[in-house]
């Protein structure tokens, strides 16, 4: 699937995400907090103690958006958190924001 000139992949949970990541190799994953099976702070976890997956730039997509949960995201291993609903801007200015 493509969509604003990414390929993007799909997946309904930690544990799909991360078996997709495995062979997708994404540059970049959003991530709900949320997540059913296992929560988005876990995901980013694991993706940091992974050396296949370590270097993907993770972004919190979530509607847990008080400062307790931006800090929580951050120490997870999160390089940045936006909170739902994400206007589309937002979301573009993030992703050319990186480098």
């Amino acid at each position: 699937l493509i969509n604003l000139g990414h390929e993007v992949a799909t997946a309904h949970n930690g544990i799909q995400g991360i078996a997709l990541a495995r062979g997708f190799r994404p540059d970049v994953l959003l991530c709900d907090i949320g997540l059913p099976s296992m929560n988005g702070y876990e995901v980013a976890r694991y993706f940091r103690n992974d050396n296949e997956l370590k270097d993907v730039f993770l972004i919190a997509l979530s509607g847990y958006a008080h400062p307790e949960d931006l800090k929580l995201a951050l120490e997870s291993g999160f390089h940045r958190h936006l909170a739902k609903p994400v206007q589309l801007t937002t979301l573009e200015e993030t992703l050319e924001g990186i480098t």
